[in-house]
């Protein structure tokens, strides 16, 4: 006995003579190492609970004769969720060793369905990439988008009747669309620069400009950003990844304007392939929506509700349109996406690069469409906007 306790004694002031080593070597190289809360909350959550009590039977042994009564398997052990909280390692999980440097591997932590569409993947976990400085220098040579004009007649000739704006919502502006990567675009209409497919005008933004009229004219009051985030960026000579730093600031402003905006729609395009980001539809092809939840924001199921709603009530009106629901982790760069600001704030993903700008815009349509029946069923039922908690 007394020649084990010696040997753990050694051992241990071993440990920790090589700690102080370590400790100094960073110190004077000026690096700063710190284990965030985050990373021991994800280590912690993959120790079942008969191991901490195996751990704290050491001290206690009454705890470890019950422990060992209940269960064999000393799989959780101290050295693996040393080696995890170290490394963010999952042991036996080769994801996690390979997750963070090969696009496309995605592990659950940092992401995962909660409602998971007809051939959707987390293989479709889209990326982010910046748009390219040399499409900030081109739009010299942009050619700006003829929108087509409206049509004024139906088929029959007959005058087609106005819409009534705003008429659902009693005239009040309920919805803001707007874009935090508004430079994102699609193949058909600029050339990839690197990694990114970007432009300066035929973007995202014409789908936020479309979702917002098409919704007025379903009589739910919508208004749309035109704030060219990215470029904003730019003259502030801040990174890319203050893109959501950004664009909160716009959204910020523009409650301050009008109270009574509650759902907050921010539209990107996808990176996943054609088959998996459109559908066909009694003749008509989408590009299809993901819905993306940040779990950064503590209220992250109240969103997630609002977005399972609508993927569920999409599924009704436009069957496979929707991809699903996703969640990301609080891992993730930016695991919030301005959803703490309401229950009704949303990041939707609509179509990818390899889609057109009629089809993202059918999917405005589709979308409009959903939203106007969801709000109105949830009048009939007493949901109103004034009815739900407050958002600031």
């Amino acid at each position: 006995m007394a020649t084990l306790i010696q040997r753990q004694f050694v051992v241990l002031s071993f440990i920790t003579a090589f700690l102080f080593v370590m400790t100094g070597v960073l110190s004077l190289g000026g690096n700063r190492v710190a284990i965030s809360s985050s990373a021991i909350q994800q280590a912690a959550s993959h120790i079942s609970s008969l191991a901490i009590l195996g751990w704290m039977g050491q001290e206690i042994p009454v705890l470890s004769e019950t422990v060992q009564a209940q269960a064999d398997d000393r799989t959780n052990s101290v050295t693996g969720f040393l080696f995890r909280l170290a490394t963010n390692i999952q042991p036996g999980d080769l994801r996690s060793l390979l997750g963070r440097e090969l696009p496309g591997m995605v592990t659950t932590e940092d992401a995962r369905f909660v409602v998971q569409g007809k051939g959707a993947s987390l293989a479709d976990f889209y990326l982010e990439y910046p748009a390219h400085p040399r499409q900030v220098a081109d739009q010299a040579q942009v050619v700006p988008i003829v929108e087509p004009k409206p049509e004024d007649t139906t088929k029959s000739g007959e005058a087609k009747p106005a819409p009534v704006p705003n008429s659902i919502t009693d005239g009040k502006k309920i919805v803001y669309v707007y874009n935090s990567h508004n430079r994102e675009s699609w193949f058909s209409e600029t050339k990839p620069v690197g990694t990114s497919v970007d432009h300066p005008t035929r973007n995202i933004s014409l789908i936020s400009k479309h979702l917002s009229e098409a919704l007025n004219e379903r009589g739910i009051g919508s208004d749309v950003s035109t704030h060219d985030i990215y470029q904003q960026l730019l003259n502030k000579k801040m990174h890319y990844s203050f893109s959501y730093a950004e664009s909160l600031q716009v959204v910020k402003a523009a409650t301050e304007k009008n109270k009574e905006l509650y759902y907050f729609f921010d539209l990107h395009r996808d990176t996943a392939p054609r088959e998996r980001t459109t559908v066909t539809i009694k003749g008509k092809t989408y590009g299809r929506v993901l819905f993306v939840i940040g779990k950064r924001n503590k209220s992250y199921e109240k969103n997630e509700a609002f977005a399972t709603e609508l993927h569920e009530l999409m599924e009704k009106m436009y069957p496979e349109l929707s991809r699903g629901v996703m969640e990301k982790g609080a891992k993730t760069d930016h695991g919030e996406y301005n959803q703490s600001l309401s229950p009704g704030s949303l990041l939707i993903e609509i179509g990818g690069t390899e889609n057109s700008v009629q089809e993202s815009k059918n999917t405005a349509e589709a979308l409009a469409d959903v939203f106007a029946t969801y709000y109105q069923q949830a009048e009939k039922v007493g949901k109103t906007v004034s009815d739900e908690p407050a958002k600031r």
